[in-house]
């Protein structure tokens, strides 16, 4: 909720590579003012949430189609992975069968914790 938009203000704030230098975990050089440096920082940021997008998304699709009656219990961990496959184009590392409950591993979906607000 908005706790998590605040919290994601002031991380974005405190690791952009200006404040890393008022604060001595980078050399001056890095606050020079350098496409290249924007660039690795704006592709780290990119790294690290817009490729996130769709693993987020597939986990609340997950669920709404469990809550909707639209998944039988038989069928969670392959329609995990079907969803895996067809939006983010992974596969599982090894075989997996219904005897696994792979979603369980991502804390949201044992906690009932939307990622879609």
């Amino acid at each position: 909720g908005f706790h998590e938009a605040v919290g994601d203000v002031i991380a974005q704030s405190v690791v952009t590579p200006k404040h890393m230098v008022k604060i001595g975990l980078l050399p001056e050089s890095a606050q020079k003012e350098d496409s290249e440096v924007d660039l690795n920082f704006l592709m780290s940021q990119a790294l690290s949430k817009v490729a996130f997008l769709p693993y987020g998304y597939l986990i609340d699709v997950w669920r709404w189609n469990v809550f909707r009656g639209n998944i039988s219990s038989n069928y969670y961990n392959c329609e995990w992975w079907k969803l895996r496959s067809e939006v983010q184009g992974v596969q599982p590392p090894n075989i997996r069968s219904e005897e696994h409950f792979d979603p369980g591993a991502k804390y949201h979906i044992p906690a009932n914790v939307p990622y879609i607000r």
